[in-house]
């Protein structure tokens, strides 16, 4: 870049400028870049800059405060005041409040989203901010108790000037308002009348008519400031049914009951519905909401142990348009429902994991018995699922971009990872958490051809019965001096050896020599270009961003080396990976320079080398997770102190060779806001840790 600011010559003296391209031709390449990779260019000169601000870009950029203190005179804030940059997403999250009529001033009129998460905010400071924000869409107000403890929000006649502002609001969210009532509810939906989307998750909302009876005897028309009804809501609900697209009542005492009201309402044509962790549904409900609002496209009944079957083909027959569907967690459901989920055409979303009773053939006999391609995301974590299973997926859903496959210990090999390498190469997150069975041989590749090939013949070989002589008998003597040696009973024959290792202690031999010979074919693959007898390996996965390796305990540094070759990852977990060292990490950071994430808590032979080797290579780490590497000292703190200039997360819990306070040796790290470490002490099994004995049980009394 030159001293102007601006880059150098594309080809030579006589080519083009990077800054004199048009500025659409710019905008058009970067919408092929995810948000990360925009942020990075746009740092390079200003004219890139300027094509990042585009609006299509600037939709994606969220400003998120955490655990700070919000004002004008204080950093960050201050140094926001002199930026250029317009921010269309603004998230204050955990924040203390103290004179914010600059900021908002300065960037109320581009604000369209306002998310309120958890934070320390009275009424005026409140009002001040809704008054600079005269362009606001989404509002959220989520868990700021205090704020709605008064139960006066909107009650004076001077607030009525926000009507301006809050009369384009089209989607609004007061989830966890623990004391949100029917007269506050009231009010603050008076003040949005154009609202799209309602989020009352988590919010204590009373679903039984006996109880509305005890607080409104005789005065029906009153709002209540004590408690919160689904009577006042579904008034407002059928006053906004030409406009309500969607409802969120996740973590409530929803009932069928209501629920059965809820979709009766006239006008009423919902679009999405979250009922996550909704124990009090029943199945007649369920059967009611598919009957009468069948325009539902998004629907989510994860954690609710009342799903049933029935439920499941109710859906499966009333909602065709349905594309997204989560049913996590829901243990009543078995494979007669799943196979149903094959009448869904238009299915881009689905979620059935930790569904107990669901098995690989209720997916090979549905949803996978034929092609799809049209579903997106795929999560069927902790199923029993099989091998046949997991291959069906990989052959039938070639346009997956996501897939979770993790906690399937049994089901994922060697041969399903080869599959899905070569089917499903436009995926972008993968989960394999705790699939313990994948080696270092299909993640490279090598060697895997050749053993498909082995099993397909020996498939077909007919079994060839076997003769048993007793010529050839073999004799096993075990005298002291030739213990775990076999003597046939001809004296010229060579004799043969026995292991009398443990059956533990073989494996580890075992999988030392698969580990050499593997190195070895990898090697002798790079020198000559060989690929007759290998496979695929991860890096033909060219788009993939997430990848999620947790527990797979036989992945060494091999399939690091030779392997992970992927220029858009952007997050790692190897968590529990005991083979991963630093030879590992040297190729991991050279070969995947856009990580942001990485996790390699409980690696125990990852030392400070390979912290460093994280810390100059990878420019954009954001989080690292170093739980219980045992390894590291304070040498690995100061390289993260010295090269990480963008992380905001570190976890070094565990990490007992460590000071006992490493945030203050961190305090140059401008980004950094979170540092999980241990209390202070003696670990366990150190000198100097004291356990506390139980007392002794009372003598029995004699009689």
């Amino acid at each position: 870049m030159s001293k102007d600011g601006e880059t150098q010559y594309y080809f030579d003296d006589f080519g083009p400028r990077y800054s004199d391209l048009p500025m659409e031709i710019l905008v058009k390449i970067f919408r092929y870049l995810n948000v990360g990779d925009r942020f990075a260019v746009g740092m390079t000169c200003k004219r890139w800059l300027e094509a990042t601000q585009y609006q299509l870009f600037v939709n994606d950029v969220c400003l998120h405060f955490h655990k700070t203190f919000f004002s004008d005179s204080t950093s960050p804030v201050c140094e926001l005041l002199k930026s250029s940059r317009n921010f269309q997403n603004i998230v204050l999250s955990q924040v203390e409040f103290n004179g914010t009529e600059q900021f908002f001033s300065r960037f109320g009129e581009n604000i369209y989203e306002l998310s309120l998460k958890a934070c320390d905010i009275r009424e005026k400071s409140f009002y001040g901010i809704l008054v600079s924000v005269p362009n606001l869409r989404v509002l959220r107000v989520e868990g700021c108790q205090e704020l709605m403890m008064s139960g006066r929000l909107f009650e004076s006649v001077k607030e009525t000037k926000l009507a301006h502002t809050l009369q384009n609001v089209i989607t609004l969210s007061l989830a966890y308002g623990r004391y949100l009532s029917d007269a506050l509810f009231r009010r603050i939906v008076a003040q949005t009348p154009n609202l799209e989307s309602l989020d009352l998750s988590g919010c204590s909302i009373s679903f039984h008519k006996g109880l509305y009876r005890k607080f409104y005897p005789g005065r029906p028309d009153d709002a209540s400031e004590s408690v919160l009804t689904f009577h006042f809501i579904s008034q407002f609900i059928e006053s906004q049914a030409d406009k309500l697209k969607t409802l969120n009542f996740s973590s409530t005492l929803m009932d069928g009951d209501s629920l059965e009201a809820l979709a009766s309402i006239e006008k009423l044509q919902l679009d999405s519905l979250d009922l996550n962790s909704c124990d009090q549904l029943t199945s007649l409900g369920i059967a009611a909401l598919a009957q009468k609002q069948n325009t539902l496209q998004h629907l989510n009944f994860s954690k609710s142990v009342r799903f049933t079957d029935a439920c499941l083909q109710k859906i499966c027959m009333h909602l065709p348009n349905l594309k997204s569907i989560k049913i996590r967690r829901c243990r009543a459901l078995t494979d007669l429902g799943v196979k149903e989920l094959v009448n869904l055409r238009k299915l881009q979303v689905l979620d059935i994991s930790e569904c107990e009773s669901v098995t690989g053939q209720g997916i090979i006999k549905g949803i996978a018995s034929a092609p799809n391609l049209v579903l997106l995301e795929l999560y069927v974590s902790a199923l029993n699922l099989c091998e046949s299973s997991v291959t069906k997926i990989a052959e039938n859903f070639p346009t997956l971009r996501v897939l979770d496959l993790s906690y399937c210990f049994h089901s994922v090999s060697d041969r399903c990872l080869q599959m899905i390498f070569q089917n499903l190469i436009w995926l972008r997150h993968l989960n394999l958490d705790y699939c313990d069975k994948i080696s270092d041989r299909a993640m490279t590749g090598v060697g895997m051809l050749a053993k498909e090939q082995d099993n397909v013949s020996s498939k077909t070989t007919e079994d060839v019965p076997v003769e048993i002589s007793t010529q050839n008998v073999v004799e096993i003597q075990l005298v002291p001096s030739t213990i775990g040696r076999i003597f046939p009973r001809n004296a010229t024959d060579e004799p043969l050896k026995i292991s009398i290792r443990s059956k533990a202690e073989q494996e580890i031999v075992n999988d030392a020599m698969q580990k050499r010979a593997i190195m070895e074919m990898c090697q002798q693959n790079e020198l000559l270009k060989d690929e007759a007898s290998s496979g695929l390996s991860i890096d033909s996965l060219k788009g993939l961003r997430v990848l999620r390796l947790s527990q797979c305990n036989k992945l060494s540094d091999i399939s690091l080396m030779y392997a992970f070759k992927l220029i858009e990852l952007k997050e790692i977990n190897l968590s529990k990976c005991q083979q991963i060292s630093v030879e590992g990490i040297r190729s991991l950071v050279h070969n995947c320079p856009s990580l942001e994430i990485v996790d390699l808590s409980e690696c125990h032979n990852i030392n400070d080398k390979a912290i460093e080797l994280i810390a100059i290579h990878l420019k954009r780490l954001q989080t690292l997770s170093l739980d219980r590497c045992f390894q590291l000292s304070d040498f690995s703190l100061d390289y993260i102190a010295i090269h990480c200039k963008a992380l905001r997360t570190l976890d070094v819990r565990g990490c007992r060779n460590m000071c006992a306070e490493p945030n203050l040796r961190l305090v140059n790290v401008p980004t950094l806001r979170t540092v999980h470490m241990s209390k202070p002490g003696p670990y366990l099994g150190e000198p100097g840790y004291f356990v506390r004995k139980p007392p002794p049980p009372p003598m029995p009394r004699r009689i």
